[in-house]
């Protein structure tokens, strides 16, 4: 038996020593059901840029949201059009082992540009603000055994000292994004590590 489950070990020590994790690495990621709505009337874009240090299992992201919506009134004239722009620094921390897949928890910073027309007013605005935050997340990388990866998280935070609620917004990102809670759910983003 002993002979067995030393047999075992080495020949499952092998094989981790076969696979060559490098010690650092980037990724590229979007969402690609954004790329699938895209038409004349909303124009939007999210993709991540990552640094994985595989050695401490950190993984330093900037996320990038852009949307414009143009909303129709009045027999198909455009009334208004609405633009929200995030750009984040997420510092995340993975659970596995000296790698970065696996669950994770972070921290986030972010900065927000908003345009649009204002509540109850004929006038346009634009707001930018800061926030911070938390998330947690899983990340599944070398999937079928290629560099490509999917991850999934839930990202909690709030704006710092902000103009919030100002607009009168039926377009999704820039009514999301006006309010003072940071709350973000992502499902769809798969990436590829190089």
């Amino acid at each position: 038996m002993k002979k067995v489950l030393l047999f075992l070990f080495l020949g499952s020590s092998l094989s981790f020593s076969e696979t060559v994790i490098p010690k650092t690495s980037w990724g590229v990621e979007f969402n690609p059901f954004r790329v699938l709505v895209l038409d004349s009337d909303w124009q939007s874009f999210s993709g991540t840029i990552s640094h994985f240090d595989n050695e401490n299992g950190i993984e330093i992201a900037m996320p990038i949201l852009y949307s414009k919506e143009k909303n129709r009134y009045y027999n198909d004239i455009y009334e208004d059009t609405e633009t929200a722009l995030n750009i984040d620094l997420h510092y995340r921390k993975y659970f596995s082992r000296n790698r970065t897949q696996g669950a994770y928890l972070g921290a986030f910073g972010r900065y927000t540009y908003l345009d649009g027309k204002v509540n109850y007013e004929g006038k346009y605005a634009t707001v930018e603000k800061f926030g911070v935050g938390g998330e947690i997340g899983y990340r599944v990388k070398d999937i079928f055994d290629t560099p490509f990866y999917w991850g999934a998280s839930l990202s909690l935070g709030g704006y710092i000292g902000s103009d919030n609620d100002i607009y009168n917004s039926s377009g999704l990102n820039l009514g999301i994004d006006d309010n003072k809670l940071i709350l973000d759910i992502e499902l769809l983003k798969v990436g590829y590590e190089f």
